[in-house]
């Protein structure tokens, strides 16, 4: 629960970064609607690899999921 709290924290801040000063993450404004249209393959793909890989690449699986959700709430 402590690592979805860091996140959370994480996520708030690139929000009001986002908010207060938006050329912060201009570099990533070209990328949008491709992070954006491709959610649902993402979230597929992560959900058959999470069901199919053993406890150590659960988790890394789960932590480049999460980093995908990141990008895609903050575009």
């Amino acid at each position: 629960m402590r690592t979805l709290g860091w996140l959370f924290v994480f996520l708030g801040l690139l929000l009001l970064m986002r908010e207060f000063h938006p050329s912060f993450l201009d570099w990533l404004r070209p990328y949008a609607p491709y992070i954006r249209d491709a959610f649902w393959g993402v979230t597929l793909v992560a959900f058959g690899l999470y069901m199919l890989t053993r406890r150590a690449l659960r988790r890394a699986v789960l932590i480049l999921y999460l980093i995908y959700l990141l990008l895609y709430l903050v575009v």
